[in-house]
């Protein structure tokens, strides 16, 4: 990779981490692009083509005159994504729980720092949801998708409960990918008791949460990533390409 891709490559990372981390909100002006490529440390010329890169992306918004802002069209930047590129099928399986272990794993610590009261009520209630519906499920009354729908609230609250509208929407895109293509079927799943554990694991970070420890919230999202990806036979999903 020459120079300038590798200045080019720096400015988008630290861009998306600004964003992600908060210091950049939906709405927030970018310092001009000499402070920019000052702090930086690189030419104005890569970090151009970063924010058009971003730009195109949707995650960013260039105002002509009057400087460069962060998009708050949260909804359409994966969708613009995978338009442009045409990401996630399901021989990108391994690069999907990366996503996840990333994106889902800050969330988690974001939520233990951001929560409010009414975040963990509505997290509880997901909770009692998915742990009420194990019943029905090992009967053989609920499927495996179904009970994916309902580990996807309990995801989907945890991310809302960061308050980082970014991290929210790229978790919502991540999750309705692995939806989309079925990694949850019955077809795919080898461990079957696995949802069980997913119920400990779900209450092991709601507790994290509540307890506002932001590194331990991180750990068990992490823990409980890889848990779900070593229940799944990775290698039909990676074959069965639709």
């Amino acid at each position: 990779m020459d120079l300038k891709q590798s200045a080019r490559d720096l400015a988008i990372e630290y861009l998306l981490q600004e964003i992600k981390k908060g210091n950049l909100k939906a709405g927030d002006k970018l310092l001009n692009e000499r402070k920019l490529s000052e702090n930086l440390g690189i030419s104005r010329v890569p970090l151009r083509e970063a924010i058009c890169t971003l730009s195109t992306l949707g995650i960013l918004e260039a105002h002509q005159g009057d400087g460069t802002y962060v998009s708050d069209s949260y909804s359409e930047i994966f969708s613009n994504i995978i338009k442009k590129y045409g990401i996630f099928d399901r021989s990108m399986v391994d690069e999907v729980f990366e996503a996840r272990s990333l994106f889902e794993a800050d969330a988690a610590r974001l939520a233990a720092r951001n929560h409010t009261e009414d975040d963990l009520v509505k997290l509880e209630q997901a909770l009692k949801k998915h742990e009420n519906a194990l019943t029905d499920y090992y009967e053989e009354k609920l499927k495996d998708k179904d009970m994916m729908e309902l580990d996807t609230e309990i995801h989907l609250g945890i991310a809302a409960s960061s308050h980082n509208n970014f991290i929210l929407e790229i978790v919502k895109s991540i999750r309705y990918v692995t939806l989309q293509q079925d990694y949850f079927s019955e077809q795919y799943t080898l461990d079957h008791e696995h949802f069980k554990r997913s119920s400990i694991m779900h209450r092991e970070i709601f507790n994290a949460i509540k307890e506002k420890n932001e590194d331990l919230a991180y750990k068990k999202m992490q823990e409980h990533i890889n848990e779900i990806r070593l229940a799944l036979d990775i290698e039909s999903i990676r074959r069965d390409i639709k």
